[in-house]
């Protein structure tokens, strides 16, 4: 599944600890031991077809020479980069064009403790996200063959699950679980497991752990987990088959994937040639990353497959012989028209004046990238058995994808419709233009995927994007940038509400009519305005300064009472006492919730292990948080009674109102982002 979502929560956490001043630091990746360099170079390449023979076409735009030795030094090159750059123990890189593998290689080990080098045939690799593109061809399937409305009531077809009637008229329809457009909430908290053998069955999951739907479907593209796995399990309720038996029979044993699985636990011969997933740090200067198996798997969990299978299944649809392909290739919903859209599992990419079909997956120690290019004939396949150092891996995979796409598909002059996947449109780019409306874009914005009923929705705290004027005829955004060197992007105006990147990745944005920001580089989530009092910078001040101003309490409030004692003073009434002391622990609960969020954020890539995997140090968060809002109560009913009872001084009096305005503060956010247990949640 995707964890973009969770690795932006490990950096909110950093930047709640800044914020509020912890002394608790987020600690950077240490130098260790890095593989042996004879480990890292090694290099298996595969000269075999990638599907059923069919006759070679014509190569088109150069890809006659990727089968030279140029396109072979290009990925060699930019592979070795990253691993040795960014701390990857391994990856594969497969290509395919005119209806062949031309490249399919392997890099460094898939097993760090054996040394086992990857092989593009053999090791099998967790896929991540990139499931749901099986996910949606199995589903689309059923839709040529008759057997699913996709614009029917998905109750209609599910027998073990039902989806709640929360918007009377407005059923999910496999369609919008296909485009991200179902509504559902998102939390992926704890939906992971660390052994195949601990997995629960879909159903049951899809039951026990569904999530609120919390806006009408079809209204906003919100990047959707649980909504492929509701499709995964559709197709099960349909065929009568489990959702892993039914994509082997139907789509893997066709293209000869002998290698790749959606079973838990893999066959045996396959989960023997399964690569390891790893992080920098530890002892030995690697560590094995958990998490990559779950009940969800339609939607990322427990598939594998090898990098030679993956060039199989991608040039099967490049072949575009089978309605189900096509139906997946077609754009089913646009945020906003001019842009780039959501097909079923595929999102439409364009770069310069090509475009085509993209797919990543990001699951713990894993990171996959796909690429597909129809009208050049061009497939692209890129995973990593490494996080890299700060989490860099899935940027590597997009910049290889880059690479290879610029060498084998030249840049031409962008022509027709901007956003659609044809190569061949005609209509002009719209040219700058003044935008009467620039002022109005300009503000927050939240991305839709954002929890707004669980832990997880700590992510808005930092996952926001901010717009300001950039001239009269631009805008300037931090936020959107997939680019970890770039956080920052220029945008030129185009009318209307449109913007054209200046510079960087060419991409493009608008703004629709109802306040939504779309960009060309996230068409399966949309970001949503935020009005003033939702700011995240308003949000992280009133935490900061709470916290900051609780902190001290805890030396500060019995320091007091031992002075007092010391002085031989008259003690206060016992109600005046436990009022200090909850102040004191109020302080003290304070420090340590932040000591514990610095725990868990140390490592930002073992912070997205352990967020699906529910580690107890997240609980630890949640429930000194709980603990603290208990505390707040005690602290503002005494905070009232001194006032009405007259304890201590004045001065005293309005330094414990200032502790209670500090808890309220701090509590209310905890709240605002369920950083408790329930019931306060």
């Amino acid at each position: 599944m995707r964890t973009t979502p969770i690795r932006v929560l490990a950096t909110t956490a950093a930047t709640i600890m800044t914020t509020i001043g912890s002394a608790a630091p987020v600690f950077p990746a240490t130098a260790h031991a890095a593989v042996p360099a004879s480990a890292r170079t090694a290099v298996h390449s595969s000269p075999h077809p990638a599907a059923p023979a069919r006759p070679e076409a014509p190569a088109p735009g150069g890809a006659r020479g990727a089968r030279s030795g140029a396109l072979a030094s290009l990925v060699d090159r930019a592979v070795a980069d990253h691993l040795a750059n960014d701390r990857i123990p391994g990856a594969a890189v497969t290509v395919v064009s005119g209806g062949r593998t031309v490249l399919s290689k392997g890099y460094g080990v898939a097993d760090v403790t054996s040394g086992t080098p990857v092989d593009p045939d053999r090791t099998t690799f967790f896929l991540g996200s990139l499931a749901k593109l099986f996910t949606a061809q199995a589903a689309s399937r059923l839709v040529v063959e008759g057997r699913v409305d996709p614009e029917a009531d998905v109750n209609d077809y599910l027998r073990a699950v039902t989806v709640p009637d929360t918007y009377p008229g407005r059923p999910v329809t496999l369609d919008r679980l296909l485009t991200h457009t179902a509504g559902f909430d998102s939390d992926l908290v704890g939906r992971n497991r660390a052994r195949a053998e601990d997995v629960e069955p879909l159903a049951e999951s899809l039951v026990t752990r569904r999530p609120p739907r919390i806006r009408a479907p079809g209204t906003v593209a919100a990047y959707d987990n649980y909504a492929y796995a509701l499709a995964g399990q559709l197709v099960a309720d349909v065929s009568g088959q489990a959702f892993p038996a039914y994509v082997d029979e139907h789509i893997l044993k066709p293209l000869g994937m002998t290698g790749s699985t959606f079973a838990q636990p893999q066959p045996g011969p396959i989960a023997a040639r399964l690569a390891r997933g790893y992080r920098p740090g530890g002892p030995s200067g690697w560590t094995e990353d958990k998490g990559q198996y779950g009940a969800w798997s339609p939607t990322g969990p427990g598939a594998v497959a090898t990098a030679a299978d993956m060039g199989r299944w991608m040039t099967d649809q490049l072949a575009d012989d089978t309605p189900a392909n096509r139906l997946m290739r077609q754009a089913h919903h646009r945020q906003d028209p001019r842009l780039p859209g959501v097909g079923y599992g595929f999102e439409e990419w364009r770069r310069g004046g090509r475009t085509g079909w993209f797919k990543d997956g990001d699951i713990p120690g894993f990171h996959s990238h796909l690429l597909l290019v129809p009208g050049r004939d061009v497939g692209v396949f890129v995973v990593f058995n490494g996080d890299g150092t700060d989490g860099r891996a899935a940027w590597d995979a997009k910049d290889l994808i880059n690479r290879v796409v610029d060498a084998l598909v030249p840049e031409r002059p962008a022509a027709g419709n901007p956003t659609a996947a044809d190569e061949d449109s005609t209509a002009p780019d719209p040219g700058p233009s003044a935008d009467p409306a620039l002022d109005s874009y300009t503000g927050a914005y939240r991305p839709a995927r954002v929890s707004r009923t669980g832990l997880m929705s700590v992510e808005g705290l930092v996952a926001g994007v901010t717009v300001e004027k950039d001239g009269e005829r631009g805008l300037r955004t931090s936020g959107l940038s997939l680019d970890p060197d770039r956080p920052g992007q220029r945008w030129l105006a185009l009318g209307n509400g449109l913007f054209r990147e200046r510079g960087g990745q060419q991409a493009t944005l608008a703004f629709t009519e109802d306040g939504v920001l779309v960009s060309s580089a996230t068409p399966s989530t949309a970001y949503e305005r935020l009005a003033w009092r939702q700011s995240p910078a308003l949000h992280l001040g009133l935490l900061g300064l709470g916290m900051g101003a609780l902190a001290p309490g805890a030396l500060v409030l019995p320091a007091v009472a031992l002075l007092r004692r010391f002085r031989g003073r008259t003690p206060h009434p016992p109600a005046a006492r436990a009022t200090r002391a909850a102040g004191a622990a109020a302080g003290l609960t304070s420090v340590a919730f932040a000591a514990a969020l610095a725990a868990v954020i140390a490592d930002g890539n073992a912070m997205m292990e352990m967020v699906p995997l529910g580690s107890p140090l997240l609980s630890a968060v949640t429930a000194l948080g709980t603990a603290l809002l208990c505390l707040t109560l005690a602290v503002v009913a005494g905070a009232v009674a001194a006032w009405l009872r007259g304890w201590w001084t004045v001065t005293g009096r309005l330094l414990f109102a200032v502790t209670a305005t500090a808890a309220v503060a701090t509590t209310s956010m905890l709240l605002h982002y369920h950083l408790v247990w329930l019931p306060f949640t």
